[in-house]
């Protein structure tokens, strides 16, 4: 028998709807966002495909805060469930929301520091970065809790849409892991080097993804739930390699021009896994997800490095040897990986139900060994991808914070540093592209930086780099000391070489050490995982 839904329950499944568009949106801003910065460079902060990411910050956040208001002092309900912060008492799921939007917001101005320390970012992952991706994908773990909270709370009253809702978050969930680890597509960071063996990396970050959320797609939406995320997906990269080049050209105004090369590849299609919709509709019936080995071997095989979607062909460029390393590397890890996530959804279960929990201290809880290898092995990802550069201040163009329009031979290109003051002992990467986007027969580019001493002058010399004919090269600078110094930009055309000189003040080197940067980004988010693991675990 069916009963009346009350007004708090259709505040909340509005709410969940909300959530699902703002995460939808966000997820498509964040795609354009890449290729923007792809095909046209760096541009201001509230630019069209930023106004996508944070316009449903807004909404999402009133709502929280009403809800919460109402909960802990106007509504007369005895048993209230949740905890209570202070005065506040919520349910868990609105919580861990408010959890996540701290960290989007504290992340965005830890951002802002690292921008005056390290110039523009040129690889996804960086400390602030870790932050604002833990924040977002917080709060889209816990709609899915709140989700499955609404279920058990209407029960047979539970709306049909409301497993949409569950569907759609779990994509944005799955391609907001994919975008943030198509950092390990980037040929800076596709392998970490142990033992002279280069490792792909992507394998072992995409598979574990799969290996956590395809089970799940099953368990919260039937049979077909698994099938239906990823023929979500695979639908969602179609649109995108549509979609995406489109909106960038209208969002662009008369103040920007495409860089040389564009369009490039549409990172927000390929990063996704093209295999796994197909490959899961053939393997259906030999229960894949079920196995912890066939698993496996279908997240390496639908693997995005197999398909040379990219600019560089991941597997050919690593060698036939190290990819095999690399397969065995990965099937270990994977291993071991889905071992230690099997109690993943029954946490999120856990902090779905509607009970009342205390957050007093067990006198008996003690840190298990488990627990500080997980941290300590997170503590050492910053080997992985290491730290490179992002935005420090106002300047020339839309492109870096300083860009210089020269004139080498009749030649002219744009010099832009992607930090400006460059810090000493600091790496600065440089990019130089031919001026109107146009193609240039140019041979080869290089830079030299010239500092006196006592004995006349010491000249150090940076080749830089271009692929594939793109007519952007890129090179990373190292200014050794701080003060004076002269830049040299010599371009060849034709067998003859010519040079335009740049004085550089080089600043003094940035106060937030790199090491610090990445223990302040790794621990709050580890420290989150710990907390609502131990949340769920307080409640029977």
């Amino acid at each position: 028998m069916k009963f009346q839904r009350s007004k708090e329950d259709n505040f909340l499944l509005l709410f969940l709807i909300v959530l699902c568009l703002y995460h939808i949106i966000a997820r498509f801003g964040l795609a354009v966002d890449l290729q923007w910065h792809t095909d046209v460079g760096r541009d201001k902060l509230f630019t069209p495909p930023h106004i996508m990411i944070l316009a449903g910050i807004v909404p999402t956040s009133i709502m929280l805060t009403s809800y919460i208001f109402w909960y802990s002092f106007i509504s007369k309900q005895e048993d209230k469930v949740g905890f209570n912060i202070g005065p506040f008492i919520a349910p868990t799921s609105l919580w861990m929301m408010v959890c996540g939007l701290l960290t989007l917001v504290v992340g965005g101005l830890y951002d802002d520091l690292w921008h005056t320390s390290y110039g523009v970012d040129t690889t996804i992952i960086t400390p602030p970065h870790i932050w604002t991706f833990a924040g977002g994908m917080l709060v889209e773990i816990a709609t899915i809790v709140l989700a499955l909270q609404m279920k058990e709370r209407l029960q047979d009253n539970t709306p049909k849409w409301l497993n949409l809702i569950i569907l759609g978050t779990l994509w944005a969930l799955v391609y907001h892991f994919h975008l943030a680890f198509a950092n390990f597509l980037d040929p800076r960071v596709w392998t970490l080097e142990i033992l002279g063996l280069d490792i792909i990396l992507h394998i072992i970050f995409a598979g574990a993804t799969l290996i956590i959320f395809l089970p799940l797609a099953d368990r919260w939406l039937g049979k077909n739930g698994a099938i239906s995320l990823t023929g979500l997906l695979f639908g969602s990269q179609l649109l995108f390699l549509v979609l995406v080049p489109f909106l960038v050209s209208i969002f662009m105004t008369s103040e920007h021009f495409y860089r040389p090369g564009s369009p490039h590849t549409t990172w927000a299609a390929n990063c996704l896994p093209w295999l796994l919709f197909p490959v899961l509709i053939f393997t259906r019936k030999f229960s894949v997800l079920e196995n912890p080995n066939r698993l496996i071997a279908m997240v390496i095989l639908v693997d995005v490095i197999w398909l040379p979607t990219f600019i560089d062909y991941i597997p050919q460029e690593v060698g036939i040897f190290n990819t095999l390393v690399s397969i065995v590397i990965s099937i270990a890890i994977l291993r071991i990986f889905y071992t230690l996530s099997l109690g993943f959804g029954d946490s999120i279960e856990r902090l779905s139900l509607n009970k009342k929990i205390s957050l007093k201290k067990s006198k008996s809880s003690k840190p298990k060994l488990s627990v500080v290898g997980i941290v300590l092995m997170i503590f050492f990802l910053p080997v992985v991808s290491g730290h490179t550069i992002h935005f420090s201040e106002e300047g020339e163009g839309f492109d870096a914070p300083k860009r210089y329009l020269i004139d080498i031979d009749d030649t002219f290109v744009w010099v832009e540093f992607m930090i400006w003051p460059p810090k000493a002992a600091s790496e600065t990467e440089v990019v130089i592209l031919p001026a109107e986007n146009e193609t240039m027969e140019i041979d080869e580019i290089w830079i030299e930086v010239v500092y006196p001493n006592e004995k006349g002058e010491v000249r150090m010399r940076t080749d830089m780099e271009t692929k594939n004919d793109i007519a952007i090269w890129n090179g990373q600078i190292n200014f050794p000391f701080s003060g004076n110094q002269t830049m040299e930009i010599w371009l060849e055309k034709n067998g003859e070489p010519d040079f335009t000189v740049i004085p550089v003040d080089v600043a003094s080197p940035p106060l937030l050490p790199v090491w610090l940067a990445w223990f302040i980004a790794l621990s709050w988010p580890s420290m989150m995982v710990l907390i609502w693991r131990n949340i769920s675990h307080k409640i029977s």
